[in-house]
């Protein structure tokens, strides 16, 4: 089903790539606004790390929107409009959100989309592929052209795994400390 269900996201996103029209631009971390954040929840919902890298966006002056993935039929954090976990029952048999998730996001625009999933997970690729952001950032997952700026950090994992000493494993806090670095760093002439 895996495999189907990877076909699938990857004939749709190459069939919604090639027709939809987006006006990417990059963002510098100073000039976004908006941001989307995504990640995979953790199994209890508490998500203490995402929440911590949401408060530090809004110190920063940012208005976060925060869409989630468990691997579960059920969640008991309640669905907010800044903040919401996406399940099972929230997917169809492809693992594409529900049509009223994908609605609601053609409804919001966003500065920049910063995906901190390590590893692929359909339900938020889709959401990545969908959001309306002006510059969305990532790891690179698959071939296609999802995000405008994209980490690799398959370099990274390997070089790690041959050490025998992590000073800094690769976790959504790296990840979005890297992502902020480099936005940070890039200077545009806009």
């Amino acid at each position: 089903m895996k495999k189907l269900n990877n076909y699938l996201f990857k004939s749709r996103a190459k069939k919604f790539l090639s027709t939809s029209v987006r006006e990417r631009r990059f963002v510098s971390y100073n000039k976004a606004k908006t941001v989307l954040v995504l990640f995979e929840s953790d199994f209890s919902e508490k998500n203490l790390v995402i929440r911590k890298l949401i408060s530090i966006l809004q110190l920063d002056g940012k208005k976060v929107s925060a869409w989630g993935f468990v691997d579960k039929k059920e969640v008991s954090t309640a669905i907010l409009p800044d903040f919401r976990i996406l399940h099972h029952k929230q997917t169809d048999f492809s693992q594409k959100p529900k049509i009223s998730f994908i609605n609601e996001l053609d409804s919001l625009e966003f500065d920049l989309l910063i995906d901190l999933t390590l590893k692929p997970v359909l339900p938020l690729q889709y959401i990545a592929m969908y959001a309306n952001a002006s510059c969305k950032a990532g790891i690179r997952k698959n071939d296609l052209q999802i995000y405008d700026f994209v980490l690799d950090m398959e370099h990274i994992n390997q070089s790690t795994e041959d050490s025998e000493a992590v000073e800094n494993p690769v976790d959504e806090t790296y990840l979005f400390d890297q992502i902020i670095f480099y936005l940070k760093s890039i200077q545009t002439n806009d």
